[in-house]
């Protein structure tokens, strides 16, 4: 078992810098109908290497080129089953899930969907936090919400976000309360869902900005997809227990078979662990990698009564990635809300860690849980237990 202690660990996430290029055809139809002497150079075929945004996976002929990309706010909550969220609909299908504390100890999810116009039913919708914002902030994403807190409204204010802002207190084109939902005999507000159509349909309505110059980098630093995945350097972990607070615990376990880690949380409302599944397909959710990445969280000054909580994102901290079934440290550093977050190497350059194409899920964790953070390598428990014997 690999523990943190009180090691200063915090969080991060990466922007590689890698650039599509689009291949000249009629270029190219000139140097291959004129062949060059055999004295001159050889003449280099342009890189073609055009990555998706999210995933760094090849873009697909249905890629949403130029268009932004939506971050949706996600209900977590489990403390009874009136207070219940899960399971939620439409996680299996992000290409990057976000989990920060909130109020209270709980968590929420920020959902992050390449194409809008082919996304499912996802929620429930909940409001949204500015420590989930700072780190979508530097891309300019369409953000699907329900409701906001005081400080995230002062950050919208302050960026001028208004544009790409979709509240559905404000909208009501952007989603309902869905009755598959409300079945369970849940609260209001763990039933709102919303859609790609519905968020095409709003976009329309309101007039929102849904376009954007192609971006110039991918949100983390990818390894090509027309290379081998990279091998991390660090020791194996079979399972990763992920704790953001007493009663919100997120763990991963490796399926060899698959190649992804297998997610599954602790509820309060049940007192058990269980796999974290899709209520739109039963599907169980999968990443091809797992970063944990941990900083200070506090209550805002001045904010005591309404617990809301600030995530200290202008430092440099520690954490760790997880791919492949192996776990590598690493470090992470950011600044400003409109700078991106980077996940780098704890060398003098801090040169960007490489990230295998594909799904990922991104913790940011209070420095206080970091004693509960923990993997397992099953080769140091193997020795372990031998050396008992």
């Amino acid at each position: 078992m690999k523990r943190l202690g009180s090691i200063l660990l915090a969080a991060a996430m990466a922007a590689g810098l890698l650039a599509a290029c689009g291949k000249d055809d009629s270029a190219t139809a000139q140097v291959e109908s004129t062949p060059a002497p055999s004295s001159a150079a050889p003449v280099e075929e342009e890189d073609t290497y055009d990555p998706a945004l999210l995933t760094g996976l090849e873009k697909g002929e249905d890629y949403p080129e130029g268009q932004r990309f939506v971050a949706v706010m996600v209900n977590n909550m489990s403390n009874t089953p009136y207070q219940q969220a899960r399971p939620q609909a439409g996680l299996s299908d992000a290409d990057v899930l976000v989990e920060i504390k909130v109020e209270g100890g709980i968590t929420r999810f920020m959902a992050l969907y390449e194409n809008y116009e082919t996304m499912p039913r996802v929620g429930p919708v909940r409001s949204a936090r500015d420590q989930f914002f700072q780190l979508i902030l530097p891309f300019h994403p369409l953000y699907v919400h329900v409701g906001e807190s005081i400080v995230q409204k002062e950050y919208k204010n302050n960026y001028d976000y208004d544009d790409f802002d979709l509240n559905g207190d404000v909208y009501a084109s952007l989603g309902h309360y869905d009755s598959e939902f409300q079945a369970r005999g849940v609260a209001k507000e763990h039933t709102y869902t919303t859609s790609g159509e519905q968020i095409a349909a709003t976009i329309e309505s309101a007039g929102k900005e849904a376009t954007i110059r192609p971006y110039e980098s991918t949100i983390f630093d990818f390894v090509r997809y027309d290379e081998e995945p990279r091998v991390l350097e660090g020791p194996r972990a079979s399972s990763i227990t992920v704790q953001h607070s007493s009663t919100y615990r997120t763990y991963f376990d490796w399926d060899e078979t698959a190649g992804k880690y297998m997610m599954s949380q602790y509820s309060n409302a049940t007192g058990t662990v269980s796999p974290s599944v899709d209520a739109n397909n039963d599907e169980q959710l999968a990443f091809d990698n797992v970063l944990v990445l941990l900083t200070d969280i506090h209550v805002y000054p001045g904010h005591e009564k309404t617990d809301l909580q600030e995530v200290m994102y202008d430092t440099v901290g520690y954490g760790y990635y997880f791919s492949g079934g192996r776990a590598e440290p690493v470090r992470w550093t950011k600044g400003a809300p409109d700078q991106v977050l980077r996940i780098v190497h704890d060398d003098a350059e801090m040169s960007n860690v490489k990230i295998n194409p594909g799904k990922t899920y991104l913790a940011v964790v209070d420095l206080d849980e970091a004693e509960n953070f923990a993997f397992v390598d099953p080769d140091a428990a193997a020795s372990a237990s031998s050396q008992a014997e």
